[in-house]
């Protein structure tokens, strides 16, 4: 789990800065900003899901922090060494951390998107307004766009469609949660808590 986590926050943060996935992850989309904002919703979930089970982990495993991670790759490790104790602190900050970071960086591009009501006018609204919803059809309110040039035929280029206010507080809430989850499994590592 949280290598899948590792592997969709990598892919998405090398989208979102423009760049193409690598090893043919098609599961991320192709343009910046939609990239983003899948990841956000995507990397939740699975750090909901790995955070737990890391949690579960910790709370029954032994009494030094780095027995209650488990050991990824090298079993035979003797974790207890110095080299031990290093690898397992890496593993769980790039399996655990290091998505968090990605995170950050998605909800970074998300926030700072600019978001077109889709009714005609062309009209930019901010990510959390809904005042859509008297105004606009469910199926396609709003898009967000990573691309935005003023007074063009299609000023919004490179686009997703998003209900502006709801989208982003499930995403805000989903998010809260994996990082509450993550902040117990780490607590559950270091503390036995």
């Amino acid at each position: 789990m949280s290598a899948a986590l590792l592997y969709y926050a990598l892919n998405s943060w090398i989208v979102a800065q423009g760049g193409n996935e690598v090893f043919g992850a098609k599961l991320v989309l192709s343009q910046r900003v939609p990239a983003a904002m899948v990841a956000i919703l995507v990397c939740s979930v699975l750090a909901i899901a790995s955070s737990a089970i890391g949690l579960l982990y910790a709370r029954r495993g032994g009494k030094r922090w780095h027995e209650r991670i488990p050991v990824v790759g090298f079993e035979a490790i003797d974790t207890a060494s110095v080299e031990g104790r290093v690898y397992q602190g890496a593993m769980l900050a790039l399996l655990s951390g290091l998505p968090f970071v990605a995170m950050i960086y998605f909800w970074y591009s998300l926030l700072t998107a600019q978001v077109m009501l889709n009714e005609g006018s062309k009209k930019l609204i901010g990510l959390w307004n809904l005042g859509w919803l008297w105004n606009s059809k469910l199926s396609d309110p709003a898009r967000i766009c990573t691309n935005f040039t003023e007074g063009a035929i299609d000023p919004c280029t490179g686009s997703a469609t998003i209900l502006p206010g709801v989208e982003p507080g499930l995403f805000a809430c989903l998010s809260l949660l994996a990082l509450f989850i993550a902040a117990k499994h780490w607590k559950a590592v270091v503390l036995r808590r």
